[in-house]
């Protein structure tokens, strides 16, 4: 029986449709190092979680949340704790040099929260002025394991990204992603993989740095929407769950409006028919789907569930290319599609003189990347990814905001 969660990963029964994903995934793991990437709020965490709970092969998961990450120390802090909190792993990292035997007994045993932040604070101090060499000596132990140990650093491109806004930071974001890549191709590692994963495109992130070359020899897995068999077989799971009746024609239309199948859409617009059910007690038809998507899922009540696809571009994007972007976006919901010398006269009028093809290039491919369009080489015109997206987009941006 699937429950439906709206936002939060899930786990167990209620992870659906991705096991075929999940274990293309766990093989690619097996050979070598994994980018998996997918826009916000696409499932990667939970499947993430998957290959946490229910390893295929003989491997162990370190997983580190790097999100509100700024600097190196705080990643091999963050480690070092992870691998102190499995008991299968604790020892491996008992002898390091620079963790006391207060320290690594304090990861183990469940200590109150701020006694935990204490000694979090106190190994970074330690590591801060020689993080490369405590990352080294860490490698070093954990590469002695018969164990294999998948290092899931979730997140690193939000990371990397901070350290890249900060003067401060920016210089070692290279650094550190420098000194990945040489600690990747140590011949003594070979039972170390990496798995990262991001709700920011990767390759607009190093793009920014100049670092295009940091993660070439990670094999990209892209974690695309349901099929459309696998969407109406999740709508039917849901609906027997929920025991709630939706006619075919009613799971159909659900569909057809929120047009691209993705997981998170889909149970947006279930929850608010199985909330207006619940509360009105009336047959659920096509007709009442269509407005409980009009004045439901477009409106207010959902309205946070799909904010972050707009604060998104001024949080990741420079300023101008947040201006052209949602200007770009804009037109798009307007129009319904446009051609590429279109979309680029619009990026021409907000950098002017300076605007370059190159950098139109860019921009696109990373709206592309980000969920936000998609170009279709038959029509040579670009439109927005999602049905949804665009009618949620033209009914809170459709007009001009001067931006």
């Amino acid at each position: 029986m699937v429950t439906n969660r709206v936002g939060p990963p899930v786990r167990g029964e209620d992870f659906y449709g991705r096991d075929e994903f999940v274990k293309l995934v766990s093989n690619k793991l097996k050979a070598g190092d994994v980018v998996l990437a997918a826009p916000r709020r696409f499932g990667k965490t939970s499947v993430m979680y998957r290959l946490i709970d229910e390893p295929a092969w003989d491997y162990r998961v370190v997983h580190a949340d790097l999100q509100h990450m700024t600097e190196p120390a705080q990643l091999i802090t963050e480690l070092v704790e992870q691998l102190a909190k499995d008991t299968r792993l604790s020892k491996i990292i008992s002898g390091l040099s620079y963790l006391p035997k207060r320290i690594w007994s304090g990861f183990k045993e469940n200590i109150e929260e701020v006694e935990l932040v204490k000694l979090k604070l106190k190994l970074k101090e330690q590591v801060r002025l020689r993080w490369q060499e405590s990352g080294e000596e860490l490698f070093e132990k954990v590469a002695a394991s018969e164990t294999t140990i998948i290092f899931i650093l979730d997140e690193l491109p939000m990371m990397i990204d901070r350290m890249a806004r900060s003067e401060a930071h920016r210089e070692e974001a290279k650094t550190m992603l420098r000194w990945l890549r040489a600690l990747r191709q140590k011949p003594n590692v070979m039972n170390v993989r990496f798995l990262i994963a991001g709700s920011i495109g990767i390759g607009h992130v190093l793009n920014d740095l100049g670092e295009v070359t940091a993660i070439n020899d990670f094999e990209q897995m892209r974690l695309e929407p349901f099929p459309l068999k696998t969407a109406a077989k999740f709508l039917d799971e849901l609906a027997e769950s929920h025991e709630i009746t939706i006619s075919r024609p009613s799971k159909k239309r659900m569909l057809e409006l929120i047009g691209i199948p993705v997981p998170y859409f889909i149970q947006i617009i279930f929850s608010e028919v199985d909330k207006t059910h619940a509360q009105d007690g009336e047959q659920v038809t096509p007709k009442k789907v269509e407005r409980i998507y009009r004045d439901k899922v477009l409106a207010v009540d959902c309205k946070t569930y799909f904010d972050h696809y707009y604060g998104r571009l001024r949080d990741y994007y420079k300023p101008r290319e947040e201006k052209a972007s949602k200007r770009i976006l804009r037109e798009l919901a307007l129009s319904g599609s446009l051609s590429r010398d279109v979309c680029y006269q619009f990026h021409k009028e907000i950098f002017g003189r300076q605007a370059e093809i190159e950098e139109f290039n860019r921009l696109m491919t990373d709206l592309e990347n980000d969920f936000y369009v998609r170009y279709g080489f038959d029509t040579r015109r670009y439109e927005f990814s999602c049905k949804l997206l665009r009618d949620w987009w033209l009914r809170h941006y459709g007009m001009d905001t001067g931006v």
